[in-house]
């Protein structure tokens, strides 16, 4: 049987290493993940356990002003944000047991899904991470980009023990965060809750006047209003300072 989580959540930026200096100042340590050289990406890291954000931007303008929506959907969104000097949430990465089957699946029900590919960064430690990867060639409504599709070799269990020996995975000083709820504001439930359900394959439950889905132990949570995108990021675990608080760069919204 094949297995969903929330491998990562997506986010625009003009600068990523200005970004992540922000948010180490409120205790919250994000580090230089490497470079897409297909894309002309990078991106800084900050891991909450297995669960992840990416703060990615272009490290090379020429080389991104190349990539087209087929060649990566979220990505091609980040980089039409860095050049319309955009920073917000993007989307998020869900993570697949068996990739093939769910490749095979949304095909099937008739999503534009992209092939599969073996993508790859270099570390700053010059180490090579490599996953398998598909995207949606398309958008759900305007300006708003579908989740994609990733899937790491080995175990989450091995996965997990590696990046906590490398010190990839550390405890926040912020405190033992978990990013526990994405928060979508769409228009149209009617419209854009059957595609969620479709995509993964669990009927939303309504709470109040929202819709939610439930994976693993976190929410994707679907609520009223025009914007039609991703909208913040809520966290659990936050330390004193912190707890109760709301972190707001630009459009990038983070509440503890």
């Amino acid at each position: 049987m094949t297995i969903l989580n929330w491998d990562h959540t997506m986010i625009s930026t003009n600068n990523a290493a200005i970004v992540a200096e922000q948010l180490q100042q409120q205790g919250i340590i994000f580090k230089a993940g490497g470079v897409h050289e297909k894309w002309g990406t990078s991106n800084f890291l900050g891991y909450f356990g297995l669960n992840y954000i990416e703060l990615i931007t272009v490290a090379d303008e020429k080389k991104a002003s190349t990539i087209t929506r087929t060649d990566g959907s979220a990505v091609y969104d980040a980089i039409q944000d860095f050049f319309a000097k955009k920073q917000r949430l993007n989307t998020i990465a869900l993570r697949s047991s068996e990739i093939e089957s769910t490749h095979s699946y949304l095909k099937k029900v008739g999503f534009p899904v992209s092939e599969i590919e073996e993508g790859k960064r270099v570390t700053p430690e010059g180490e090579v991470i490599k996953w398998k990867i598909f995207f949606i060639n398309d958008v759900i409504e305007t300006d708003f980009p579908y989740p994609f599709f990733i899937q790491w070799s080995g175990s989450d269990e091995q996965r997990e023990k590696n990046l906590r020996e490398n010190q990839v995975i550390i405890e926040q000083p912020a405190g033992k965060l978990l990013v526990k709820k994405a928060i979508f504001e769409i228009d149209d439930f009617a419209k854009i809750i059957p595609i969620w359900e479709k995509l993964l394959e669990q009927t939303a439950t309504k709470k109040d006047e929202n819709y939610e889905f439930t994976i693993n132990d976190r929410k994707l949570v679907f609520v009223k209003g025009k914007n039609n995108h991703l909208r913040e990021l809520s966290f659990a675990g936050a330390n004193s300072e912190l707890k109760g608080k709301q972190i707001k760069i630009d459009d990038i919204i983070f509440n503890f």
